[in-house]
């Protein structure tokens, strides 16, 4: 199972769509889509990179005061500590928008404004239209030099869309993201054929994904970070996470079975070939 597990499959050209139509389209079939016609150009990337907060993000694994043990931070050090949240080993997150200053906030926004068409897109295809959308999540995130895989999981039950902007190349030695294609589909039939691929893009690249879709950041086993920003949008009606404790667990579980079984299905049909 290990041996399957870490085998890592790159995501293919069939995801990738030149316009906003062309990704809606590849959402609705498996769940995912890289468009490649909403990149963000080179100079909206490097002034991402210049905000205050992307200017604060850990290179290198934070220490914890353990005053047990003797260790004592910096007000440097705490103060890093409090503005990047850790969701696993070596993986930070700064997700509250107070702590962004204005000029950060300004460089936002045009993100945002360069994917709005596709969020706009994506909820205008229910009969709700833009009814009780709203942005439920925004956040600058990095994957420092030996961070581990994160646990399989979804952003929410129910229908939404999620949204991450590499800041730089993304590969699968610096921990591209995971995606199960097709698990938004509760039969997940695409799953079981296609299983996990991983997100290989250059930096500016607008990967999207139902917010339903089996998903997970794998580790970094490069010497450098690798940020990105995420954006999540959901409706009122619907807010995540949309689960307990027990179900994402078992989503967890459900992650690994499919990514396991769809491997060694992927290995019984080519060397039948």
């Amino acid at each position: 199972c290990h041996f399957l597990e870490g085998q890592l499959r790159s995501l293919d050209s069939s995801c990738t769509a030149r316009t906003v139509p062309a990704a809606i389209d590849c959402l609705k079939k498996s769940g995912v889509a890289v468009a490649e016609g909403l990149r963000l150009d080179s100079n909206l990337v490097r002034d991402t990179m210049g905000m205050s907060a992307a200017k604060s993000m850990p290179t290198k694994k934070l220490k914890s005061s353990n005053r047990r043990r003797g260790v004592t931070l910096s007000k440097e050090q705490e103060q890093q500590n409090r503005m990047w949240r850790l969701s696993a080993i070596g993986r930070y997150h700064c997700r509250d928008e107070d702590k962004f200053d204005a000029k950060d906030m300004k460089v936002l926004e045009r993100v945002e404004k360069e994917i709005w068409p596709l969020v706009a897109e994506f909820f205008r295809a229910e009969e709700e239209g833009m009814e009780g959308v709203y942005r439920s999540e925004m956040q600058l995130m990095t994957a420092v030099p030996g961070s581990t895989h994160q646990a399989w999981h979804k952003d929410n039950r129910g229908r939404g869309l999620s949204i991450i902007v590499p800041l730089v190349d993304f590969n699968a030695e610096n921990g591209g993201t995971q995606l199960l294609l097709g698990s938004h589909e509760s039969s997940c039939p695409v799953s079981s054929d296609q299983g996990a691929k991983v997100v290989i893009a250059p930096a500016g690249s607008v990967v999207a994904y139902d917010s339903r879709t089996i998903h997970r950041g794998l580790g970094n086993n490069t010497k450098e970070g690798r940020p990105a920003l995420i954006f999540c949008y959901d409706r009122k009606q619907t807010p995540p996470p949309g689960t307990g404790t027990a179900g994402s667990i078992g989503t967890g579980l459900q992650g690994r079975v499919l990514d396991i079984v769809s491997k060694a299905v992927g290995q019984v049909v080519a060397s039948k070939d």
